[in-house]
């Protein structure tokens, strides 16, 4: 059951990307305030970006993700984007939020209606996500969609805009009928 094209929420649209939304995806995508904790290298190059985002379509058809600009209600621009995978009764959600819109509870609404849509699919079981030991602003929105910390991996994940060695990171996940 693939989810809406569009989720229009209280103060944000999620939408599918576009080839226009490149250009916008690289100016909070190379922020390396914004890809602090991200496990990819910061792009900085609209031509090498062009092709990832033609790919979230053919990902999406596919049903092997869903990714959605994040753009505010009554602006097309995207500000920002969040995606599942959804892996036989299992579904893992990440987020990335333009800087300037830090701190206005985006993140939080753009996370709560993707989780609530993966709960609204009958064979999942676990909705799950991780983040950077260090990002406790991602841990905050994790934790007010409803999943619970699990586990600290030690050592688990590089992230090569902070460091080439491995740091730790946090699981968090909510089982169904789980509080």
């Amino acid at each position: 059951m693939p989810p809406p094209d569009v989720l229009a929420l209280h103060t944000i649209r999620l939408r599918r990307p576009r080839l226009a939304d490149a250009e916008a995806i690289l100016e909070y995508g190379s922020d390396p305030e914004v890809a602090r904790y991200a496990d990819w290298p910061i792009r900085s190059d609209l031509t090498a970006l062009r092709p990832l985002v033609q790919d979230r379509e053919v990902r999406w058809d596919a049903g092997a993700e869903y990714y959605w600009v994040i753009t505010e209600r009554d602006r097309d621009r995207a500000i920002g984007g969040i995606s599942c995978r959804i892996t036989g009764d299992a579904a893992e959600v990440g987020f990335l939020l333009h800087r300037r819109f830090w701190g206005r509870g985006i993140a939080t609404e753009a996370c709560a209606a993707v989780v609530a849509w993966l709960w609204s699919v009958p064979t999942l079981r676990r909705v799950w996500a991780t983040c950077d030991a260090e990002n406790l602003a991602s841990a905050r929105v994790l934790e007010k969609v409803g999943l619970r910390h699990e586990r600290t991996l030690p050592r688990a994940t590089v992230r090569p805009n902070l460091s080439p060695e491995p740091r730790d990171t946090l699981v968090y996940a909510r089982e169904r009928g789980g509080e």
